[in-house]
């Protein structure tokens, strides 16, 4: 297991693939003022019983990622709204616990 610190984000990507709820209609939860923020932005803003998610996309291997993923998971990639991402993407930290499950389930090495 790695401590993180040979992570690298800009070749990683898993932290915006879709684990797979909502039924691959919406990925990211959005909460406060961020669902009009990113409608300003342009991205697809999904609502599901009440709740707003940003939209996701289909890639390579038919998994789902997040509508402002750019790039290949496991290769070159990044978040084409990293100034503007939710507050629930900024939660993610290199080699973190939250990391390592989503770098798991896309099937990088932890």
């Amino acid at each position: 297991m790695s401590d993180g610190r040979d992570y690298d984000c800009q070749s990683c990507g898993a932290c915006c693939v879709h684990p797979g709820s909502t039924n691959g209609a919406a990925y990211i939860f959005l909460q406060g003022d961020e669902p009009a923020r990113l409608k300003r932005l342009g991205l697809p803003v999904i609502q599901v019983k009440g709740d707003s998610y940003l939209g996701a996309r289909p890639c390579a291997g038919g998994r789902l990622v997040c509508i402002a993923f750019r790039g290949r998971v496991g290769g070159e990639c990044g978040c084409s709204i990293y100034a503007d991402r939710p507050s629930i993407c900024r939660q993610f930290e290199v080699g973190d616990p939250l990391c390592r499950e989503a770098r798991e389930r896309a099937g990088l090495p932890v």
